[in-house]
């Protein structure tokens, strides 16, 4: 949710500012020390997650392009995430690692940053839209990732590749050990729709790539071509290991929860023996036997610890830490997902600079995520769950309406951002985020 400094808008009645006009406006958008292909990535990540909560994607065709929407299931949300670590790196120094009272500074301002985004997230999720909102998972994650500020880019590198190999494993032992039992602390962060152990390794790759020389045209190609290693070889172990080739595109029942609406289990899932709740952010979750144990599951079971432990299917879960599904939090979903936003910021990059009136719209979206995001969430606030009152006037089940309504949202965030980023710069909601930021570094400045 991060941005850099954009131009300043002239203001009437300041002689120091030429006048503004369309024309320079257009011509100064997206120009240093703005990085414009990483605004029009992010402003394709905003789109995907509007159409994943529309509820665009869908069953997988490849026969059928029309389906191929599913594609923006879960990836929307690591693009989103990879892009929120580059811009961390280019509010911390960009290629500079920040050392003493810089990096203090750094720190400072990402907690400020941090805050306002949780709070942001929190009055959204009061809304009741139905979403589930990503904004307060971001303030923690922000504030989590103070101490790695300071790290080079290599160090940075190795703890990313070790959280996206045994984080999900650890987590799924962990959850094994204490017999699926949890609380809401465990659910938010762990257990939820944007469990840490997916987005920290995913924002400290997007630092490592942040800090590197972006502007080059080198670069762009190498990140590209990472990113189709890592996508080709993610999918393809993970679908192998799976034993489903499609399995990385569709998802499975157990994987929502971005999306308002939520489908039962496919028929291929055998749920024989199984015990299944649905969470209130629209995740299913399943159990072996009657689920169990104790306080946070859905049944009692006797017997000691070590009887229960054992008559548990502790393989099985473990395997499920390898998963590539969408929201599976798997390994492979990581890497291969990972790889896949990695592929897309390296096209924006290599393509904004020959695209770039075509692509100015995109950007300007992309230069204002958090205000663009929380709109998005208060029109679903408003306009759906009215809609939803009346039946038959509007489904959001993947079929021609939700299409249609998609392409409206992202019409409107279109000419409406474009319009704000030309006349009058940074978003409202960047404007208050960039000022808490400067007030916990320098206590009594004045907003913007």
């Amino acid at each position: 949710m991060h941005d850099l400094e954009p131009r300043t808008v002239p203001s009437a009645g300041d002689a120091t500012r030429r006048r503004w006009s369309l024309r320079d406006s257009l011509r100064d958008f997206g120009r240093a020390p703005r990085l414009m292909g990483i605004d029009v990535a992010r402003g394709l990540a905003v789109f995907g997650m509007i159409g994943v909560h529309v509820g665009v994607a869908s069953t997988f065709d490849a026969g059928m392009p029309l389906t191929w929407t599913a594609l923006i299931e879960g990836r929307s949300s690591i693009l989103f995430a990879v892009v929120a670590g580059i811009s961390v790196a280019f509010a911390t120094g960009m290629r500079i690692t920040p050392t003493g009272q810089a990096l203090r500074s750094a720190r400072l301002r990402m907690a400020g940053r941090a805050l306002a985004v949780l709070a942001i997230g929190l009055a959204l999720e009061l809304l009741g839209s139905d979403i589930a909102v990503i904004l307060p998972i971001y303030g923690l994650l922000f504030l989590i990732i103070i101490p790695f500020l300071g790290l080079r880019r290599r160090t940075l590198l190795v703890i990313s590749i070790a959280l996206a190999l045994a984080g999900p494993t650890l987590v799924v032992l962990v959850r094994a050990l204490a017999l699926g039992r949890s609380g809401p602390g465990v659910d938010f962060l762990i257990t939820g729709s944007y469990p840490l152990t997916v987005w920290l390794p995913l924002i400290l790759a997007g630092m490592v790539v942040g800090r590197s020389s972006l502007r080059r045209t080198k670069t762009a190609v190498i990140v590209t071509g990472v990113g189709v290693l890592l996508a080709v070889g993610g999918y393809g172990v993970g679908s192998a290991i799976s034993g489903s080739a499609d399995s990385w595109i569709a998802g499975n029942a157990f994987s929502s929860g971005s999306s308002g609406s939520f489908g039962t289990p496919g028929t291929q899932v055998d749920l024989k023996g199984k015990t299944c709740i649905t969470k209130s952010d629209n995740v299913i979750t399943c159990f072996s036997g009657d689920g169990s144990g104790g306080k946070g599951g859905v049944g009692e079971q006797s017997g000691t610890y070590l009887e229960r432990l054992g008559a548990s299917d502790l393989g099985t879960s473990l395997a499920g830490a390898w998963g590539v599904s969408p929201h599976s939090g798997g390994t492979f979903e990581i890497i291969g997902s990972g790889g896949f936003a990695l592929m897309i910021v390296g096209a924006c990059l290599l393509l904004a600079r020959p695209l770039r009136w075509l692509l100015i719209p995109v950007a300007a979206v992309g230069s204002m995520p958090l205000t663009a995001y929380s709109a998005h969430v208060i029109s679903f606030a408003v306009l759906i769950s009215p809609i939803a009152l009346a039946p038959g006037l509007m489904s959001f089940d993947g079929s021609g309406t939700s299409t249609f309504f998609w392409l409206a949202c992202m019409g409107t965030l279109l000419v409406g951002c474009t319009a704000w980023a030309l006349t009058l710069g940074r978003g409202p909601l960047e404007r208050f985020t960039a000022w808490a930021a400067r007030r916990m570094d320098q206590p009594g400045t004045p907003p913007d």
